[in-house]
């Protein structure tokens, strides 16, 4: 009797710790990576064992025949193979930010840079009391997004003394070598939209003038051809609203299979340009600056350093 007492007792507690460790992988395996669709228990259960989450931000502005949103679609393509990469979550819905020059276009959406970075860095703290505390701002292809972005990420580290990290994806897809031309159906495949992606058959093929938003302008012409213009460096707008993202008529599929098959070519090389990142490395290089900024920097410069008295880190 005793021995079979024994024996109930460590198949009980063997049954206890499989459930255990079986209750612990299902916690750690998210249904979604969207953080915006997990509940409040799946969140914080996620919390327990993480920091990071993927912020994609973009633009809505004209694109010629393209969708609108092209320019947020791009970095939230993006971000969502960067969190699957990295067994993290992502946070959408950040489209309407700083246009930049196409202003003068009715499909433009516009947000001052102040008012974008304010906004930004409100939900950046937010994020950060609420335990995110490695926090990756995705941007891929809208020149000006460096213009609120980087602002952002700076001020958000000068009050908050926590480093948080701005990746503009455009420039890792330049550094690297192969095609990457079918990105953007790889990003609408993965929204489930290639459909609005239209077919070379669907719209007239238009010319796109070399100049840019420069064809009307001398001036902006000639600084251009200096170098001496672009988004970072000089204020323009369009004189021609069609002109930005004009002439890509040519480039777009024939058929709804061809459309299909550049889809997947695309997912496949937005897979390989996040494998490029090692985000192993810069997930942990992250973390390892915060300690030493909190450590070292922080304890031994405190009273020469700027902050925020109202933020919480």
């Amino acid at each position: 009797m005793q021995m079979l007492t024994s024996l109930l007792l460590k198949l009980g507690l063997f049954t206890l710790i499989s459930s255990v460790a079986a209750w612990g992988q299902n916690a750690a395996k998210l249904r979604t990576r969207d953080v915006t669709r997990l509940s409040q228990i799946e969140i914080a259960d996620y919390l327990k064992r993480s920091d990071v989450i993927f912020v994609p931000v973009g633009a809505i502005e004209a694109q010629g025949v393209l969708p609108s949103d092209r320019e947020y679609v791009a970095p939230l393509g993006m971000a969502m193979q960067m969190a699957q990469q990295a067994d993290a979550v992502y946070l959408p819905f950040l489209a309407y930010f700083f246009p930049g020059s196409t202003v003068t276009s009715a499909a433009t959406v516009y947000m001052s840079l102040s008012e974008g970075e304010a906004y930004l860095k409100i939900l950046a703290k937010s994020l950060l009391r609420q335990g995110y505390r490695r926090q990756i701002w995705v941007t891929m292809g809208h020149g000006p997004s460096s213009l609120t972005i980087g602002t952002m990420v700076r001020a958000f580290f000068e009050e908050t003394h926590v480093p948080i990290l701005n990746i503009e994806m455009s420039t890792i897809v330049r550094n690297m070598k192969g095609d990457h031309s079918k990105l953007m159906y790889g990003e609408y495949a993965m929204l489930g939209r290639l459909d609005d992606i239209p077919l070379a058959s669907n719209v007239p093929k238009v010319e796109r003038r070399q100049e840019g938003a420069a064809a009307d302008d001398p001036g902006l012409a000639t600084l251009t051809k200096m170098g001496l213009a672009g988004s970072l460096s000089l204020g323009y707008w369009w004189s021609d609203p069609e002109g930005h993202g004009a002439g890509i008529g040519g480039a777009l599929p024939a058929t709804v299979e061809e459309r299909a098959q550049w889809g997947k070519l695309g997912e496949a090389q937005i897979a390989a340009v996040v494998q490029s990142l090692d985000l192993t490395t810069v997930l942990e290089a992250l973390r390892g600056h915060d300690r030493f900024t909190q450590e070292v920097i922080v304890p031994k410069f405190k009273s020469m350093l700027p902050s925020d008295e109202s933020s919480e880190h």
